[in-house]
């Protein structure tokens, strides 16, 4: 069944007039940076503030970020609220750098912990807020400039007949993928390479056929996704009934246990998330319950998570079957007063300290100024990158000295000095990446070619086609998130986006002769 046929004309691009949902959202988004800017005015003018700088450069930081979103959601349609710019701009300049700065005005810990390495800290946390506001003019500058391009694109796929039209899944095909999920996800268990359940010896062991396991088990979100997103569209039909909606929420519930197990609080979330996505597309509404459990969930998930990894550590060995996780798992929920982590910080400062990029970013530009990365370091970084369509598609088979990249322990070694710990990985942030990569022009580079390949995703294949809006949420977390390790991100993404665009032809119905 299709998508009903007024929402499938958004596909092609924004056109008429706004849409109350985009206003909706419009507004309120522009009422979170005005509270983000006004809590930073406080803490600019606050004599006992010692970052006074650093609000003062959240406080312009949040009004630019509030001026773009505004210029983009005029020009668009209700599509647009899932664009990676948009979502970008939420997701990771937002969470990363301004949440971690405005909860510093009530909580002072959650930035002043870097004082540890950063001598004057307001100067360099106001230099870092200063580069994250070049990023996101960057990004934003070659999202728009690569437009033009994206929509030649478009109208390429429009024509191509192997691009499914309509959002029309078979719905014994999804089922079925749905169990061969939960069985991959027991056999990565017992492989030890699923979550934090993994152990470097099966890690190194089981390296040739990780990328293979993770496509397989994204196959399983995106059968999830299409599943929700048939219910919904049923239920604006009303033709659904109690039994489909008590199947639904068993859905939602196996995934969100199958994240828990996983011992990441963020797969916990992402359920909801994604459930969300869902709801949107099928009704263009906002999905407000699912916002709301989503926050929930991230509260839920600092209570039973922090207690399994206690439990995991203690472990001599990862549990050998899914069984023996799901039993470790209900045993830390149940004894999770036993197992907590002990711990000083209150729940707003360890969510807080999570979610903020902004000093481990500044540690990472103050270690390049210093004059601290080796050549070959940066050369490194700069492979990852120039050479992603290679590392893309090139098999471990055929390549056998095939480069891992993951900066997170380095980071955490050599530029927070902690030697002895072999196995934590740390994020320093895109910018951090970018900057140790090629200092300023890498950054400013860097974003503005992520900007681009937002744009081609989106606008070129999202609005193509119900099919081409698959092959975008394949990759959306990435687009949206920026991680981290930015080289092999754009691995990841150019490595999905064939798999994607088969998947669709697969998954997806063909639409029906004389359909438009």
């Amino acid at each position: 069944m299709a998508i009903a046929e007024p929402h499938m004309g958004s596909f092609a691009g924004p056109s008429g007039p706004q849409s109350k949902t985009v206003r909706a959202a419009g507004n309120l988004l522009s009422a979170v940076f005005l509270l983000i800017a006004a809590i930073n005015l406080m803490g600019f003018f606050s004599v006992e503030s010692a970052l006074q700088m650093t609000h003062g450069m959240a406080v312009l930081f949040s009004l630019y970020l509030m001026g773009e979103i505004w210029l983009y959601l005029r020009r668009s349609d209700a599509l647009g609220l899932i664009s990676p710019l948009v979502l970008a701009i939420l997701m990771h300049f937002t969470m990363s750098y301004l949440v971690g700065i405005t909860a510093s005005y009530f909580e002072p810990y959650v930035l002043e912990r870097h004082g540890v390495w950063l001598g004057d800290l307001d100067s360099h946390l106001a230099k870092t807020t200063a580069l994250a506001m070049v990023a996101a003019f960057c990004l934003i500058r070659g999202y728009n400039f690569a437009r033009p391009f994206a929509n030649m694109l478009r109208r390429f796929l429009e024509k191509t007949p192997q691009l499914r039209r309509d959002l029309r899944s078979d719905m014994g095909v999804m089922v079925s993928v749905q169990v061969a999920y939960l069985l991959l996800v027991a056999y990565a268990i017992n492989l030890g390479v699923f979550g934090l359940l993994s152990t470097p010896e099966s890690l190194a062991r089981h390296l040739s056929i990780q990328q293979y396991l993770n496509l397989a088990l994204a196959a399983g979100t995106l059968s999830y996704f299409l599943l929700l997103l048939r219910y919904y569209e049923m239920r604006e039909q009303k033709r659904t009934n109690s039994l489909h909606a008590f199947l639904i929420l068993m859905l939602i519930v196996v995934h969100v246990t199958t994240g828990a197990i996983s011992a990441f609080k963020s797969q916990i979330i992402y359920p909801f998330v994604i459930a969300g996505f869902a709801y949107f597309l099928a009704t263009r509404r906002l999905p407000y319950r699912f916002i709301i459990m989503g926050a929930i969930a991230l509260i839920i998930a600092y209570q039973v998570i922090d207690p399994y990894r206690s439990i995991l550590k203690t472990q001599s060995s990862a549990p050998a079957s899914a069984a023996e996780a799901a039993g470790l798992f209900t045993h830390a929920v149940a004894n999770r007063e036993q197992y907590k982590r002990v711990t000083d910080l209150t729940r707003t400062e360890e969510i807080a300290t999570r979610f903020d990029l902004t000093g481990m970013t500044a540690l990472a530009v103050d270690f390049v100024e210093g004059g601290n990365v080796q050549i070959q370091r940066r050369y490194e970084f700069q492979d990852s990158i120039l050479l992603a369509p290679i590392l893309a598609f090139v098999p471990r088979a055929i390549w056998r000295d095939k480069p891992i990249y993951s900066p997170g322990i380095w980071f955490n070694q050599e530029v927070r000095g902690q030697w002895n710990d072999t196995r934590t990985s740390v994020a320093m942030g895109a910018i951090g990446y970018l900057y140790i990569t090629g200092g300023f022009f890498a950054l400013v580079l860097g974003f503005f070619g992520f900007g681009m390949l937002q744009s081609i995703i989106f606008e070129g294949f999202a609005r193509a086609g119900a099919g081409g809006l698959i092959v975008f949420l394949s990759v959306a977390s990435t687009l949206a998130l920026i991680p981290t390790s930015f080289g092999p991100a754009i691995t990841g993404v150019i490595r999905m986006l064939p798999v994607a665009f088969v998947a669709q032809w697969i998954l997806l119905k063909r639409a029906p002769r004389g359909a438009n």
